[in-house]
């Protein structure tokens, strides 16, 4: 149920997610208004369904018998989350992680919004640049967006999802 709702809020705007939290941040929470903590939390908002979705996709690819044939060679339940589980899934968890990081990164009404005064992200340094049609004041922050981008997307793109291949099968056991 509670995975449901985040991927509710994954259908909101950036700027719907913002302003709720504006209001609700002025409102009920004065002290943490115009803090980097509400700024979190909308990033939780907007970006927890993409990283729900990476770790139910790599978990999904686990076999539960990988984990019960280390169980039943006498590994504990946390041994075999160590040299089983998280091996099979720390791909797929990486790959959702770096989705997230560039998301945040380029967030720009929930930031807008949320950030503390003097705060400025690349894309908001860019929004800004922009807005008053100083586009080689914009260059350099977007120049930097793009350096910072590409790397992890040739990473994700020319790995192929090497390491997110199909599940191990284990073969039936004869009797």
């Amino acid at each position: 149920m509670t995975e449901r709702l985040t991927f509710g809020a994954n259908a909101l705007p950036g700027v719907v997610v913002g302003l709720a939290l504006v209001f609700f941040a002025a409102r009920y929470v004065n002290p943490i208004y115009g803090t980097i903590s509400v700024l979190i939390v909308a990033y939780v908002v907007r970006f927890l369904p993409q990283a729900l979705a990476g770790a139910r996709s790599a978990l999904g690819r686990v076999d539960p018998r990988l984990e019960d044939a280390s169980r039943g060679l006498g590994r504990g339940q946390l041994s075999t989350l160590w040299s089983v589980t998280l091996p099979l899934v720390s791909p797929g968890l990486l790959a959702g992680a770096t989705l997230v990081f560039l998301s945040i990164m380029k967030e720009l009404p929930a930031t807008l919004l949320l950030r503390p005064i003097g705060f400025d992200t690349l894309a908001t340094e860019v929004w800004t640049a922009t807005g008053v049609s100083a586009y080689s004041d914009a260059a350099p922050p977007a120049l930097a967006l793009m350096l910072v981008a590409s790397p992890i997307v040739y990473g994700l793109t020319v790995r192929g999802g090497a390491g997110l291949e199909e599940p191990v099968e284990v073969p039936a056991t004869v009797t």
